[in-house]
């Protein structure tokens, strides 16, 4: 296969890459992925917890590695709850009310059996990739949305960092913390290595002639298949 995915004839054609396969044993399907309900009967082993408790806890802990949204949150709740997995009770405040969430034995089963599993492989859905591809159409959009990106990486990088040193006197589990630094670190490569790729590209529209600039990319004719 040629490098930009143009296929010779005669030549294999690329494996498709919509089935999920698992890494450690070829030939068998992926472990199911994993949805909202699982890192939040975690958090509700912890203690019991209301839904805005929850964002809470899911943004200043594995919220790099699986943002909650209210729309996933609330609905996977509900979800729960009519599965007997957690309870739902109203403390009252006053003239408010709010809902507590707690953890049921079934939950926990639930979640312990779901821990056991093996992870399901890492899928990346990065817009600004996807962006990057297409980029000679807008040069300097695209060169834009890098640097954005690069320093969106540089700030979370600065508040992993920050949220690190915070944790690190009170944090008696090895496993949190090492979920921290993972992301640390993986936010802090992200970051530099799109600053290089980023001066990089830079020069490189820079010596291109105007006729470069306009040049389409190469298009092939239905006929041609």
């Amino acid at each position: 296969m040629k490098p930009n995915g143009i296929v010779r004839r005669g030549a294999a054609a690329p494996l498709p890459m919509t089935a999920a396969v698992n890494p450690a044993r070829p030939g068998t399907p992926s472990p199911p992925r994993m949805d909202v309900k699982f890192p939040t009967l975690g958090f509700l082993i912890e203690s019991d917890m209301t839904g805005y408790d929850l964002k809470r806890r899911f943004r200043d802990t594995v919220g790099h590695f699986y943002p909650a949204s209210d729309g996933s949150l609330y609905p996977a709740l509900k979800k729960l709850a009519g599965d007997g997995m957690v309870r739902m009770r109203l403390e009252h405040r006053g003239r408010r009310a709010r809902k507590v969430y707690s953890i049921t034995p079934a939950g926990r089963a639930w979640f312990l059996a779901r821990l056991e599993q093996p992870a399901a492989p890492v899928f990346v859905h990065d817009e600004s990739m996807i962006k990057l591809y297409f980029g000679h159409h807008r040069p300097q959009t695209a060169l834009a949305h890098l640097d954005q990106i690069r320093r969106q990486d540089v700030a979370l990088a600065e508040y992993l960092a920050g949220f690190a040193d915070q944790m690190a006197p009170t944090e008696r589990s090895p496993f949190r913390r090492a979920v921290i630094e993972a992301g640390l670190r993986i936010v802090t490569f992200k970051s530099r290595m799109l600053a290089d790729l980023l001066n990089r590209l830079r020069r490189e529209v820079a010596a291109q002639s105007p006729a470069e600039r306009r040049r389409k990319p190469l298009t092939i004719a239905a006929g041609a298949r």
